[in-house]
């Protein structure tokens, strides 16, 4: 190990500690400024937090609470790090796995959803002595929304339009909820919007939402301001043994076929459990959805390019069957992501059943930091980036409707102070997100998550960490198949 990697893990349980004890306080972010420092993860701390140094331990030298960057630095380049290649990638046949556990289920009907189609509104007249910017934000983008806010708020250069001061509100709230308060017109009070902006972690409820509304333009910016790929997170032991008994990269198929070995009496768990996978709920979740898309697309696309999922695929009995077997064995007990990572974090391998779980790369990496700072010599989450991928990116609607011409500057302004080179640091080193700004470096970029790519599996550059993209689905598509997989009872099998 180097000395600049000792340094880094002898300080990393005194920054983790230190960080708890209060908010940052304003100021620039240097690219190589107590990294990882996750003062605010969006889960319970309280619980999960690196160990504390035993008592008496001496206080780091202040050399030592900066992390040297990295000799191998991560440009985008044929020799940056990709994902390995197993002798069956490639080989889906999720339809022969279920064949052979005979896997039926009760046919669900699948409809387009109704709704009622809402008219927008703009502008209001902006009659309050404060011009409130309200964000209906996912969980997983809080701490940063927060810091972001109460750096804007404390800025004169920043914080005022038309001699009236702008009040930023983060609303942490699911995005697919937020999503179907805004379709419904339930945000609307008094002919005024509760919310401005409008922050899920993906793009993929964005068609359901403007398909509700006619009469202008709903969203004045629709930017994204970080990226997350979606990732499987599995321990190190765990993860050994697949590569060695499945022999493919990490999947839904390959869930499924691991799901068929054990109905068979097989472990693949070299501590002997079962293998236990988790993700969120699809109703209540962005990265539940995101999952249900992903297993559509894994199902139907084949290895096209590019494939829009259809109303008709999703009345597929065969492609039901595979949806009711992923529900059935599958761990969805959490709500939110932040949730289901929270375990982990705090217990990691053997003090918790799960064997693998699919979330954001951003939540991945601060798994393997905790864990890596509680327990350094222990079995480490290993981060595999499945074959179909759909990147969370993140979205920036500014709302007009309901809202005034004032709220809506004053939300593009806050906007614009996000994808400021500061803020995008920010985010990449106390959150794990991938900037989209330019003006981040390489050599940043390295300095930050250099680390986590030989010990973790992590990807930098995002063209390798997936074969294929998955594209926009139709909004109406997205929302029939989350009713789908709600609406489907348990399987029948020769192993069930």
């Amino acid at each position: 190990m180097s000395t600049s990697s000792c340094r880094f893990h002898k300080w990393l349980p005194v920054v983790a500690l230190l960080s708890l004890a209060g908010p940052m306080l304003p100021g620039t972010v240097t690219a190589a400024e107590k990294l990882f420092d996750f003062g605010s993860l969006n889960v319970d701390l309280s619980r999960v937090q690196a160990r504390p140094q035993p008592a008496g331990a001496p206080e780091p030298a202040a050399s030592e609470t900066v992390k040297q960057a990295p000799a191998q630095q991560l440009p985008s380049t044929p020799e940056s790090p990709a994902p390995r290649v197993l002798p069956r990638d490639g080989q889906e046949d999720i339809a022969a796995t279920l064949k052979a556990e005979q896997i039926a289920v009760a046919p669900v009907a699948v409809a387009a959803p109704a709704g009622q189609r809402l008219s927008v509104v703009y502008p209001v007249t902006e009659d309050r002595p404060v011009i409130e910017v309200k964000i209906a934000a996912g969980s997983e983008k809080r701490g940063w929304l927060e810091e972001a806010a109460a750096r804007f708020m404390a800025d004169p250069s920043r914080n005022s339009l038309d001699g009236k001061p702008i009040r930023v509100v983060i609303d942490k709230i699911g995005s697919i909820q937020s999503g179907e308060l805004i379709l419904s017109g339930r945000t609307m009070h008094g002919g005024r919007n509760e919310y401005q902006v409008w922050a899920p972690a993906s793009s993929i409820f964005r068609g359901v939402v403007e398909d509700a509304f006619t009469g202008g333009k709903l969203f004045e910016s629709d930017e994204s301001v970080a990226r997350s790929p979606m990732v499987f997170v599995t321990w190190a032991p765990v993860q050994e043994a697949v590569d060695r008994v499945i022999e493919k990269s990490m999947s839904f198929d390959t869930i499924t076929e691991i799901f068929s070995r054990e109905l068979r009496g097989e472990v693949i768990d070299p501590n002997g459990r079962s293998f236990q996978f988790g993700f969120t709920r699809p109703e209540d979740s962005n990265s539940g959805a995101v999952a249900l898309i992903a297993m559509a697309y894994e199902f139907f696309a084949r290895d096209r390019g590019r494939y829009l999922i259809r109303m008709d695929d999703l009345q597929d009995t065969q492609f039901q069957a595979y949806l009711a077997l992923i529900k059935y064995m599958s761990d969805q007990t959490k709500t939110s992501t932040g949730k289901l990572a929270e375990p982990l974090m705090q217990a990691g391998y053997g003090g918790q059943p799960l064997s693998s779980v699919y979330v954001y790369e951003n939540l991945a990496v601060k798994l393997a930091f905790i864990r890596r700072a509680n327990d350094p010599g222990g079995p480490q989450p290993v981060i595999r980036y499945p074959k179909y991928n759909l990147v969370s990116d993140h979205p920036y609607y500014t709302l007009r409707h309901g809202n005034s011409r004032e709220q809506v500057e004053a939300a593009l302004r806050f906007r614009d102070y996000l994808l400021t080179k500061e803020m995008q640091l920010w985010a990449l080193q106390r959150e794990g997100f991938r900037p989209v700004s330019t003006e981040i470096s390489n050599e940043e970029m390295s300095q930050v998550l250099g680390d986590f790519v030989a010990e973790n599996g992590l990807v930098p550059d995002l063209v390798k960490a997936s074969q294929i993209l998955i594209p926009a689905q139709k909004g109406e598509v997205v929302r029939a198949l989350i009713q789908t997989y709600e609406a489907l009872g348990d399987p029948k099998g020769s192993n069930l």
